[in-house]
């Protein structure tokens, strides 16, 4: 397991991200959104400034966000692009910077949206699937709500419907949380033999509405959860964020915060959910 975080949850500006993520002693850092626009559509001298801080400072970046499929069924124009020129920049940008793994979305649900459509989904998924695979690359599917992977059943019915070793859960109880599940341990337990890697993140309900705090202050269990995980996934990344900023205060209270958490998690017998 290696403690990650995500870069823009710091600063857009990759180098002052990275100074500062590596104060707090992490090395392995999500690529998302920098000052000229989300992954892999940046600009050079960007690309160019990444190479020269993982040098500088000996960091990996664990994963790239590009934003696949955070798009409904009904933005057309939208889909032929992210299956045609999208996914395959996206393992171009991700292979150039040394990682495999690419987090994407599971389509968002529009108003109405009949259940048949489901299949559509399947299908390509499946596809992008298949082509990961061909090339090396493992897409993390990330439980968001409103989409059709919103809880961990869910992700779980895409998951296992597809059944590919290169289509995995990004899990994030926080969204499951948000999305009106009780992400552990009901959640965990329905999608835990599908997760690869972790998002951490808080949140609680004020006023029937969904609000991120720093982690430790909301209902996600995340004491339980972190035992659970450690007593029974091969998780590859916990990765940090930062919903509740200012940004760098944010993420350094919440590396804080897991560092504290994950110290000690030696759990008795009778604690452990099999």
């Amino acid at each position: 397991m290696k403690l990650a975080i995500v870069s823009d949850e710091i600063s857009y500006d990759f180098r002052e991200a990275i100074n500062y993520g590596k104060k707090w002693g992490l090395h392995y850092f999500e690529l998302r959104n920098l000052i000229t626009g989300r992954v892999p559509y940046i600009a050079r001298d960007e690309i160019d400034q990444i190479f020269d801080v993982k040098s500088e400072f000996g960091i990996t970046i664990s994963s790239i966000s590009p934003g696949l499929f955070e798009i409904s069924l009904q933005q057309e124009e939208q889909l032929k692009k992210e299956l045609e020129e999208k996914i395959y920049d996206s393992f171009r940008f991700a292979a150039m910077l040394g990682t495999r793994d690419i987090i994407i979305s599971g389509f968002k649900r529009y108003d109405g949206e009949p259940q048949h459509n489901f299949s559509q989904i399947l299908h390509i998924l499946q596809r992008m699937a298949v082509l990961a695979e061909k090339y090396g690359f493992k897409l993390l599917i990330e439980n968001h709500a409103d989409s059709w992977c919103d809880t961990a059943e869910n992700m779980t019915k895409v998951l296992e419907s597809i059944d590919s070793k290169a289509l995995r859960a990004y899990w994030n109880p926080g969204n499951s949380f948000a999305a009106g599940e009780i992400p552990y341990p009901y959640g965990y337990l329905t999608v835990r033999k599908h997760i690869y890697s972790l998002h951490v993140k808080d949140a609680r309900r004020m006023d029937s509405v969904t609000k991120w705090v720093p982690i430790g202050q909301g209902e996600v269990d995340w004491e339980g959860q972190f035992h659970a995980i450690m007593h029974g996934v091969d998780l590859k990344y916990i990765t940090i964020q930062a919903q509740n900023g200012p940004f760098v205060e944010a993420s350094k209270y919440n590396v804080e915060q897991v560092l504290d958490l994950l110290k000690d998690y030696k759990l008795s017998d009778e604690q452990i959910i099999r």
